[in-house]
């Protein structure tokens, strides 16, 4: 019984701190948490291969490793079996290290990130933009999209992956 207890204990604990974990990560420009930019599924999953990691199987070269539960939602774009994008949309909690989270206004992302911001109407929403700050070498960026004046989704990493509007589609 005390051998059941305690194997019990230390799931708890283990669930507990990969949890604290997810729910502490912070979108940057090159990935969130422990997952970067040019990551193979494989590396990814040996990282956060935790409950509520979606296991569809790819679909053509761009596709989606997504995970949800807890607010700490996050979806990783997959080209060619590696990460090539971090998305935070929906109920997702996260944030970037500025505290960028969904709900932030575009004075709000004004105030974190001044001048460096490329504010652009949205292509679908005519009440949003698209709001784009790129890396000092250009090779990064984030992109906040918003609807309404408040930011409804927020993508990470290279450039060239910030510009899909349509994600994989």
């Amino acid at each position: 019984m005390k051998r059941a207890v305690m194997i019990g204990a230390v799931a708890a604990s283990m669930l507990t701190a990969v949890s604290f974990a997810r729910s502490s990560w912070c979108l940057g420009m090159g990935g969130i948490g422990p997952i970067r930019a040019g990551m193979t599924v494989e590396q990814v999953l040996s990282l956060a291969d935790f409950p509520g990691i979606e296991r569809k199987q790819p679909v053509g070269e761009c596709w989606y490793l997504r995970y949800h539960g807890g607010g700490s939602d996050f979806d990783l774009m997959i080209i060619a079996g590696k990460v090539v994008r971090v998305e935070l949309k929906g109920a997702s909690k996260l944030h970037t290290f500025s505290g960028a989270r969904i709900g932030t206004t575009e004075g709000e992302l004004a105030a974190m990130y001044g001048a460096g911001l490329d504010v652009q109407p949205h292509k679908y929403d005519p009440a949003g933009h698209t709001i784009t700050l790129k890396s000092s070498d250009g090779g990064f960026g984030l992109r906040f999209e918003t609807s309404g004046g408040k930011v409804s989704a927020i993508q990470g990493g290279p450039w060239e992956h910030l510009t899909y509007v349509e994600g994989c589609g």
